[in-house]
């Protein structure tokens, strides 16, 4: 993938987990807070991931 769509993309897919984590009934199954939680996670994770990376992206090494 296209390192200019990277950080996007990554932030994009990070939103949508958290989205469809408050949309899953968690009320009616463990299973399902468990997915819940999980995907939380791994949104949060991921926004996290995206804002580290567009902070350090502007510092240039050497």
């Amino acid at each position: 993938m296209n390192k200019k769509y990277q950080l996007p993309v990554l932030f994009v897919a990070s939103a949508l987990l958290i989205i469809i984590s408050t949309l899953i009934p968690s009320e009616k199954s463990t299973w399902l807070g468990v997915l819940q939680t999980l995907l939380l996670g791994i949104g949060l994770l991921g926004g996290c991931r995206a804002f580290w990376r567009f902070i350090h992206g502007g510092k240039k090494k050497g």
